[in-house]
């Protein structure tokens, strides 16, 4: 065989060796992409079975929803209220308020809640502030005090004159706020601890009613920022006078009730003022089972929140002149036993 053809062979048993390499490497691509094919279809077919299974799962077993997720055992839904949806609260600041108890009170301590912002002046460290205290059973709602009025609490705050608790509860709040408020309560007998439920009214430290004409009487009256401007007619009244200049409509004062106020005192001949509260701008307490029967007498039936102009002659008053009063009642509760005019403790 010659040399050219011999070369020619070889070339076509390359060719035919290397198309069959060829064929042999599409082949083995062709069986691993179908191995892969099958791995994929399996793969997919698991997923979806797991799927299913999920959905299946969540369809017959849902979750709880919020409101139902913390519904203790044996009980309704109502005590899922938050502690503070479970008293509601009625009437306006500064009146006797109502609550109605809607689930039963569970309560650690103390805790307190702002129902209503007031607009009045701000309660810091060492101001005087004049509280309103309702208390109620946390577990009947029956109000405690047996005279079915608020008690007052006055003095000044961090001075140690009211409750711990009270001066940090009012301490950056305004006069007008109320307050609802929880105690827990330890008893000393051992007895479970009781639950106590205080509306806490802020009140004004001025008269806060009704600006009526009040032209017609003896006296006139201008306020001013160090307090009343006073000045009367030439003629001297016979007896007690009282000239509204502010008509309330807070609580109704009783006999022998005490009453929280800013006042003026003046002489009638001399034009002296004899006392003044606000020089300080601290409310007093008057106590009407030891006042002069004057005032006493001038005050039963005015309503919280009222100002008022008052003269009361000598015999009614203290002997030496007539005076003129001008008072802001700011608020009353039922009189203790005659102890003078002390501040009523909380």
């Amino acid at each position: 065989m010659s040399p050219e053809s011999s070369s020619t062979e070889s070339r076509a048993v390359s060719r035919a060796r290397g198309s069959s390499q060829r064929a042999a490497a599409r082949a083995q691509r062709s069986r691993g992409t179908s191995r892969a094919a099958i791995l994929l279809r399996v793969v997919l077919v698991v997923v979806l079975i797991a799927s299913g299974g999920g959905l299946a799962w969540w369809a017959f077993h849902p979750r709880p929803a919020a409101d139902e997720a913390n519904v203790p055992e044996g009980t309704t839904q109502s005590p899922t209220l938050a502690l503070f949806d479970r008293v509601t609260v009625s009437g306006r600041v500064g009146a006797t308020p109502t609550i109605e108890i809607k689930a039963p009170l569970e309560v650690d301590g103390f805790k307190a809640r702002v129902l209503e912002e007031g607009s009045g002046r701000e309660i810091t460290e060492g101001s005087p502030v004049l509280v309103s205290v309702t208390a109620f059973d946390g577990t009947s709602g029956r109000m405690l005090s047996e005279s079915g009025r608020p008690q007052m609490s006055l003095g000044i705050v961090g001075s140690g004159q009211i409750d711990d608790d009270l001066s940090r509860l009012v301490t950056g709040k305004r006069e007008g706020t109320r307050v609802l408020a929880f105690r827990s309560i330890t008893m000393g007998d051992g007895s479970p601890n009781t639950i106590e439920v205080d509306v806490v009214d802020i009140l004004p430290s001025i008269a806060t009613g009704t600006p009526v004409d009040a032209s017609v009487g003896p006296m006139s009256v201008e306020m001013s920022p160090d307090g009343p401007i006073i000045s009367h007619i030439d003629t001297l009244p016979g007896g007690v006078t009282t000239q509204t200049l502010i008509k309330g409509d807070g609580v109704q004062v009783h006999e022998d009730d005490r009453v929280v106020a800013q006042f003026t005192v003046l002489g009638w001949t001399d034009g002296t003022v004899r006392v003044s509260t606000w020089e300080t701008g601290v409310p007093e307490v008057i106590n009407l089972g030891t006042a002069m029967k004057g005032l006493a007498t001038a005050l039963v039936d005015q309503k919280v929140g009222s100002r008022l102009a008052i003269t009361i002659p000598p015999d009614l008053a203290a002997g030496d002149d007539t005076l003129c009063v001008v008072i802001d009642i700011l608020g009353t509760e039922p009189g203790a036993a005659t102890n003078g005019d002390q501040t009523p403790q909380s």
